[in-house]
């Protein structure tokens, strides 16, 4: 029987070997599942997986296997990286909080390992994506958005110095909502408009407070500022529009889109990422340079063929068909011998890559 990972407790016997992007299984089949498997599934983005009924369990030995216990130590390392970062992420913030200035060479030494780690690793994004939880949600976000920016600075070939500045950028952008009343941030329900318009003056705050660090360039302390100005005109705080919005304001203001909308947030589920890359390419086309939003599609929706996907619906299938234009799209061929061509059917879209 499937059951959602959500749901699982360890003691579950795995039934099908749970199979990802590797190319050996990375739990097999016959396996009790412990509480570190189950992290695992996390880290891997695993929705659901097949395993016995109770009664159909035997009694049965712990498998494990050389593969499998090389993938989980490489799940551990970036699972421990980010969350040893992320402790010192939230510090950082309860020392704004408490009104403590920003420290931008402490800054550098807690992003620099893991920001280095995924600048070498990209394909670790999702994973880390999958980390996040709402109840933190500013913290994950804050690290989210400076790993993000990092990757497309380095996507776009920026040098090494401007890349750290984007991260740094990234990192500090959200920095003015630590002067924001707590009770605001953990709100369950919609903003007033007194409300929404406290939170949309917190670059204006961020900007304030990192404007005379030394080690923070210039194009950087602009960014945090810009963050969300949007080419069209439609962002705030000042309305900024076309050219004058800088290239790592944007950086910054796409990745911190991105996460906002693929991750589960306090009053607000999250989006598949293929949905919020069509979401991106659709209703907010014009708010970002065009160079930008594609490199982000590149380092987080990248499909090919004979990729094993699920959809919306549940169902899953196998990539057969990718259009140039439409990479988001694909025809998909169904274990029945269907063909579905998500460029017709826009009632579907990708939920995940298996």
């Amino acid at each position: 029987m499937y059951i959602k990972v959500e749901d699982i407790k360890p003691g579950y016997q795995v039934k099908e070997a749970v199979m990802a992007a590797t190319v050996n299984p990375i739990i097999a089949a016959g396996t009790i599942l412990t509480d570190q498997h189950i992290r695992f599934l996390h880290a891997f983005s695993i929705k659901s997986i097949d395993v016995l009924a109770k009664e159909e369990q035997p009694e049965a030995v712990l498998h494990s296997s050389d593969s499998f216990n090389r993938v989980l130590q490489a799940a551990d390392r970036i699972e421990q990286l980010y969350f040893k970062t992320l402790k010192s992420v939230k510090e950082e913030f309860q020392r704004w909080q408490s009104g403590m200035n920003v420290d931008i060479a402490r800054i550098r030494t807690i992003i620099l390992p893991i920001l280095e780690y995924m600048l070498e690793h990209p394909g670790e994004l999702e994973k880390v994506s999958s980390y996040s939880k709402k109840d933190e949600y500013l913290y994950h976000h804050t690290l989210a958005v400076s790993l993000l920016s990092g990757l497309i600075a380095q996507k776009l070939q920026y040098d090494r110095g401007l890349i750290v500045q984007a991260a740094l950028a990234g990192f500090l952008a959200d920095c003015g909502m630590s002067k924001i009343t707590t009770s605001l941030l953990t709100k369950k329900t919609a903003l007033t408009e007194g409300e929404y318009k406290e939170i949309q003056n917190h670059p204006v705050v961020s900007y304030k407070m990192v404007k005379d660090l030394k080690l923070l360039k210039p194009e950087a302390k602009l960014a945090v500022y810009q963050h969300h100005e949007r080419m069209d005109g439609s962002g705030y705080p000042a309305g900024t529009k076309g050219k004058s919005v800088h290239i790592l304001s944007q950086i910054v203001g796409l990745s911190d889109t991105f996460h906002a909308l693929t991750t589960d947030r306090l009053f607000k589920g999250r989006q598949s990422v293929f949905k919020a890359v069509e979401i991106i390419q659709q209703d907010l086309f014009g708010q970002f340079d065009l160079s930008i939003t594609e490199v982000l599609f590149s380092l987080t929706v990248e499909v090919s063929q004979d990729m094993q996907v699920t959809l919306s619906d549940g169902s899953k299938g196998k990539v057969i068909f990718v259009p140039p234009g439409n990479k988001t799209r694909p025809m998909i061929q169904l274990p029945n011998g269907d063909i579905i061509d998500l460029v017709q059917r826009r009632d579907l879209y990708i939920e995940t890559r298996d």
